[in-house]
Formats: structure tokens, C-alpha cells, sequence
């Protein structure tokens, strides 16, 4: 029996929050075809909701539209991969340098967490709780920099990049190159070292970019 959702005044909302999390952390695969009947049965609703959802993912560039209303991940070459990642990176370094000078303790904090949750997701080889850390821990520093804007850019980015992060570390890499330089990128930030906050986030998001450019 499926589940009903809680929040039945915003199901919309509810749904697309869900799926959104669903892409960052690599539980839809690109290419993958996304069932509007299956995600009903899923979430315990109509279709209704869940079609608002995806053509909201989809006007957001991380699903698209294929024939008789059905979506689907984008199936996007090694160089379009490439290019989000690079576009991506250059965001987040932006959003780090601007959030060097913003940190609280809270945000250290929450930081120190994801890490933590990142690392133990490694122990345990679960890829898709590994993503989901990650993203906490990048999304916790963007949303610092105090540029709405830039967030969002950066926000939709990465549920676009999400899909093709997963299947990197999924298939691509050996999981002892899951983990990023995290530590190195807290302690630029707690010592306001605006410029190497920036240059690392870079390198960790570009990380992406040269898994793909060597495939094109």
C-alpha cells in the first residue's frame, strides 16, 4: 500500500521536493523514464500533482519532455555533462567566496555534520546517502552567500548535475575517490580565507568536469 503524503493542501510542493531529491542523489539515472502512473502509486495521490511536478523539474532543465506527456532524465553526451559541471563550479566558487566572510559557528556546524554523514555512507558504500551528504554540505555553503540569486542558479544546477554525479561515482570511479577535499574547504571557510574557499570549491566541482571531458 502506497504511503499517503502528509502535506495534502501542497502536494505539488511535496512531490517536487521529493523527486528533486530523488535526482541529486543519483536515484534517477540519466536517460531514465519517469512513469507518471508509477510516481502516483508511489506517493499515494492523483496524477494531477505529479505532473505539475515534473513539468516544473522539466521548465528547470532536469527532466525533459518526451512524446504523449511522458518525461525523462536527459540523456546528455560526455561534453554537455562536462559543461554543467564546469558552470557549476564556477557558481559555487563565487558562492563560497562571498559566503567566506558569512559563516557562523551554525554553519560550521552543520558543515562538520554532512561531512561526517559523508564519510560514514562510505564506510557502508551507500552512493546514494554519499550524494545526498554532498549536496548538504555544497548547498549549505551556497545558500551562505547572501545572493539569492546565485543560489537558485547554483540549486538548479545541481539537481541537473545530480543524475550524472551518481552515475560517476556509481560506475565510472573506484568508491575511494568518492570523497572530496571537505576538510581543507571548512577550514578556508572558518578562517575566512575567501580565495582558497573559492579555489577549492572549484577543484571539488570540477571534479565532474574532468570525469566527463575524458569521455567526450
Amino acid at each position: 500500500m502506497p504511503t499517503p503524503l502528509i502535506d495534502a493542501e501542497n502536494l505539488n510542493a511535496t512531490v517536487y521536493a521529493d523527486l528533486r531529491i530523488k535526482l541529486i542523489s543519483g536515484q534517477l539515472k540519466p536517460a531514465e523514464a519517469v512513469s507518471v502512473r508509477q510516481l502516483a502509486e508511489l506517493y499515494g495521490v492523483s496524477t494531477m500533482p505529479v505532473r505539475e511536478a515534473l513539468r516544473q523539474l522539466a521548465s528547470e532543465g532536469a527532466l525533459k519532455s518526451a512524446a504523449r506527456k511522458a518525461y525523462r532524465v536527459p540523456d546528455l553526451s560526455a561534453k554537455e555533462a562536462s559543461d554543467l559541471f564546469f558552470v557549476r563550479g564556477v557558481l559555487e566558487g563565487a558562492a563560497a567566496e562571498l559566503a567566506a566572510q558569512r559563516m557562523t559557528k551554525r554553519k560550521l556546524s552543520l558543515l562538520e555534520t554532512a561531512v561526517r554523514k559523508t564519510r560514514s555512507c562510505l564506510t557502508k558504500r551507500d552512493a546514494n546517502g554519499l550524494l545526498l551528504a554532498n549536496y548538504d554540505f555544497h548547498s549549505t555553503i551556497y545558500q551562505s552567500s547572501d545572493n539569492d540569486a546565485l543560489a537558485l542558479s547554483i540549486d538548479r544546477l545541481y539537481v541537473q548535475t545530480g543524475p550524472w554525479l551518481g552515475h560517476g561515482i556509481m560506475n565510472l570511479v573506484d568508491a575511494d575517490n568518492w570523497l572530496g577535499e571537505h576538510d581543507l574547504i571548512i577550514d578556508a571557510l572558518r578562517n575566512a580565507d575567501s580565495k582558497s574557499a573559492r579555489k577549492l570549491i572549484e577543484e571539488d566541482a570540477f571534479w565532474g568536469v574532468e570525469l566527463y571531458r575524458q569521455r567526450a
